[in-house]
């Protein structure tokens, strides 16, 4: 076969191209430090770079909310324990004030005392976490706990004292829940009724009388069933944190789940699509030596004509 000018031209020319796209693809991976530039560079790895960018949104959610959610299980642990604060001193005080040797005037002075720490239990149930309020169940945006003209404490607009009104009841399972995994959905708020507990037995009610018996100058007797009530609030106070903390360790467990899942996926998406800066410079080197040899030969063919020949 007859080998002409025209042909070797074109061989040169095709064969330049392709040099020229080698080299255009290693310094695009040097460039940008990824192998993966298109989806024909390799199917197979970008499936799985794909598969891990997925699976990272994912878990970048999951984390997000379960971040939310222990930032509200902390500040209603703390919540917690400064109404256990609050009963341990009311605890104290009705013991003190049992003694039948003190004066009026010094049950007064205890019954004051008591109004500081029934007006605290107040406070602290009306405690905001991101300007949400922690224990109101699904009323996060207005302020659950207040107190009426006569005195009565009220949880949403209802009266905390009548544990018989169905919508009381109700508002005691209105927990609200965080999807920390896929269909998986915990429930971390505690309710005000959980809190403060209802009937004549809840905790402001129960520091309220003590402040209006001492505030009568009531003795001894009348001051001890007080103390008894005041340990069972702070028992359903302590029962309450134990569940708390329980999901609080729950949360932190998938936390770190989480970010071993997270060091995994990322690992394999790095795999998938972070060049080898140093084999892929090694490999542009050579091609740039190809491509700069082949420019030189191609000046000596593309300038040949048949003058050259007819010499």
């Amino acid at each position: 076969m007859r080998i002409t000018n025209n042909m070797i031209t074109n061989g040169f020319l095709k064969n330049l191209n392709t040099n020229l796209s080698s080299l255009t693809g290693y310094q695009q991976e040097v460039s940008t430090g990824r192998s993966l530039t298109s989806i024909s560079d390799d199917p197979s790895r970008l499936i799985s770079s794909m598969q891990a960018r997925s699976r990272l949104g994912k878990i970048s959610q999951y984390q997000s909310t379960l971040n939310a959610a222990v930032t509200w299980l902390d500040q209603t642990d703390s919540s917690l324990s400064q109404l256990n604060d609050v009963l341990t001193k009311a605890y104290e005080t009705a013991v003190q004030a049992s003694n039948d040797v003190l004066t009026q005037d010094e049950r007064k002075s205890l019954a004051e005392y008591i109004a500081q720490l029934r007006d605290q239990v107040l406070t602290i149930a009306n405690n905001q976490s991101s300007d949400k309020y922690i224990f109101g169940g699904y009323n996060v945006n207005k302020q659950p706990f207040t107190v009426d003209e006569d005195g009565n404490i009220l949880y949403n607009g209802l009266d905390l004292t009548d544990d018989t009104n169905p919508e009381l009841i109700a508002m005691g399972s209105q927990s609200i829940g965080y999807q920390v995994g896929y269909n998986t959905v915990l429930g971390v708020s505690v309710t005000g009724t959980e809190l403060l507990g209802t009937g004549k037995d809840n905790i402001y009610t129960v520091l309220d009388d003590l402040y209006k018996t001492l505030s009568g100058g009531a003795g001894g007797p009348d001051i001890d069933g007080y103390i008894t009530k005041i340990q069972r609030c702070q028992s359903r106070v302590h029962t309450v944190q134990g569940r708390i903390g329980g999901l609080t360790n729950r949360l932190e467990m998938l936390q770190e789940i989480y970010a071993q899942q997270s060091n995994t996926y990322t690992k394999q998406k790095s795999e998938a699509e972070d060049a080898d800066i140093a084999e892929v410079y090694t490999k542009y080197s050579a091609a740039r030596t190809v491509y700069d040899a082949a420019l030189q030969v191609g000046t000596q063919i593309l300038q040949c004509s048949i003058l050259d020949y007819l010499k």
